[in-house]
């Protein structure tokens, strides 16, 4: 030990320093960087860990082979409490919950696979739901002992039960076809024929594990998920993660995982990249989270399996699961910054003899012309049809349809008036951005195409008759116009929010329930209306 002893020191003060700065995050113990030199940020080599700050969340991202599952097996073991929920897991449920007391349907749940080696498959998902049903009876045990001892109690002062939280998650994802867990039975509504949990696909099996086993975590507990995209609709498994965090707040979730949709789309305070597995040892690093996928890890772990596309969103947006769900052929990655990706696109295509990935990029109208869209596409640059995706939710075949599913057909004119009146109210500020925005592409093509002093003088004189042309050509459509024409200029992401009101939403319920339809009986009939304002790319 005394020759690790400066090292040790060092470490420890370290530690102490992150604790004292990150009151608010958590350290969790990981296997430590094989590829690493003893240094001062890290433990030595007989401390076999290194410690990580979270803000929420963890996402481990690797390729097939490269030692995931002895990473997160190590994980487990070097953090307590912890639970792994893992991608190997039996499905049979039954149609009857039998009762038991909650501590030792609990202990029994949670020993089941204790011990147990990881690539073995989890059987519990009967103890599972037995535990769900006896926590709520464990619950209104003390609700009752409460009103004994007080004569009453407010119903905002009862707490609710994990089978209440479970059907909240589940009804708040999958809004056509609402769960029902009572009497003993767990079943789901789909246009009003009942069918019970033993008769659910293998994905609503999965949906109904995993929110169970989340809600039924004990606290402050650190959650492992294997695959946590696993039979999960691409459309779907950002929204369901993100909705249990939001009621596990105390929990610390890793994910476990070799998709880069999920990776890339998942908002994450950590992005870890297993590169390889060798001698009981991991060469990782971390991602920054503003990020351009390396081109290596491309290579890795794409292979030659999806074309890419790049799209312009923020990767935890909701609206723009869109592109998940209709492109759903291709590996969808999020760049904020279009100077990045028109790079990582240009590395891809220049380097094609390198791997057989083929790379587009999608971008939003915005203000552009039609001249320059149709140039852009000589580049493997697509547009939408739209100003921004946001408005695909708001074409009149969809609002109908919604409109039609919350049995408010009369909505539809009404919420379609609105949107012109909203439109009518920004339109000179609508023209400010399109006038700045084609100001912006003159200055830059002009002074772009300038490649002396002479030619920038005579390009100065011209540059301001160029821009009151540009301007005067700019024409908005008026109020009174098709509603398509409207949503192509309408550029405010907030829009959908604001006319939502008229059909009784609230947060983001509309796009919700439309995203839902993409996995549901509506799904086909979604994407033949997408197809009218989202390009084909091929």
């Amino acid at each position: 030990m005394e020759r690790y002893g400066r090292d040790w020191r060092i470490w420890k003060i370290k530690t102490f320093f992150i604790n004292l700065h990150a009151y608010n995050m958590r350290n969790i113990k990981i296997p430590p960087n094989g590829d690493r030199p003893i240094g001062h940020n890290f433990p030595p080599v007989p401390f076999p860990f290194e410690l990580i700050s979270l803000e929420k969340n963890m996402i481990v991202v690797g390729a097939n082979w490269s030692g995931k599952t002895r990473f997160w097996s190590r994980i487990e073991q070097l953090n307590n409490p912890s639970m792994r929920i893992s991608a190997q897991r039996y499905l049979q449920i039954s149609p009857t919950i039998q009762k038991q007391d909650f501590e030792t349907a609990n202990h029994q749940l949670r020993t089941n696979y204790k011990n147990k080696p990881p690539t073995q498959p989890q059987d519990d998902y009967k103890p599972l739901m037995v535990s769900l049903f006896a926590e709520e009876a464990r619950r209104n045990e003390r609700v009752m002992e409460a009103i004994d001892n007080q004569g009453k109690i407010d119903k905002e002062e009862v707490p609710l039960s994990a089978k209440d939280k479970v059907i909240d998650v589940w009804n708040s994802i999958f809004p056509y076809r609402p769960l029902k867990l009572e009497k003993d039975r767990a079943y789901a509504i789909s246009e009003s024929r009942e069918f019970s949990a033993n008769e659910m696909s293998d994905g609503e099996k999965v949906w109904l594990y995993l929110i169970s086993q989340v809600l039924l975590a004990e606290r402050n507990c650190i959650l492992i998920i294997d695959e946590p995209e696993l039979h999960l609709h691409k459309s779907l498994m950002v929204r369901l993660w993100n909705k249990l965090e939001e009621y596990r707040n105390d929990c610390t979730f890793i994910y476990i995982t070799h998709d880069l949709d999920f990776a890339v789309s998942k908002s994450s305070s950590k992005l870890i990249w297993i590169k390889e597995y060798k001698n009981d040892k991991w060469t990782w690093s971390e991602i920054e989270n503003n990020w351009v996928i390396p081109e290596d890890l491309f290579l890795e772990v794409l292979g030659s399996r999806t074309p890419v596309l790049f799209v312009e969103w923020e990767k935890w947006s909701l609206d723009c699961q869109i592109y998940q769900a209709y492109y759903d052929w291709f590996t969808i990655i999020p760049c904020w910054s279009c100077t990045k990706v028109i790079e990582s696109v240009r590395w891809m295509r220049s380097n094609q003899h390198l791997h057989k990935i083929y790379v587009y990029w999608l971008i939003d109208r915005d203000f552009h012309s039609e001249e320059q869209l149709a140039s852009l596409v000589n580049d493997w640059i697509f547009s939408i049809w739209l100003s921004e995706i946001e408005n695909v939710f708001l074409v009149p075949e969809i609002l109908e349809l919604v409109c039609n599913h919350v049995g408010k057909p009369e909505k539809k004119e009404v919420v379609l008036n609105k949107i012109r009146d909203i439109y009518n109210d920004h339109k000179q500020q609508i023209l400010f951005f399109a006038s700045k925005f084609q100001i912006h592409n003159i200055i830059n093509e002009t002074l772009g195409e300038i490649d002396s002093f002479s030619d920038y003088e005579k390009r100065k004189k011209e540059l301001p008759d160029l821009l009151d042309k540009k301007i005067k050509e700019t024409i908005l459509p008026s109020e009174t116009w098709d509603i398509i024409e409207i949503l192509k200029i309408y550029p405010h992401k907030w829009l959908v929010r604001q006319v939502q009101t008229e059909l009784e939403f609230t947060k983001n319920l509309y796009q919700n329930l439309v995203l839902s339809f993409l996995t549901s009986e509506k799904k086909e009939e979604i994407k033949r209306y997408l197809s009218k304002y989202l390009p084909k790319i091929w």
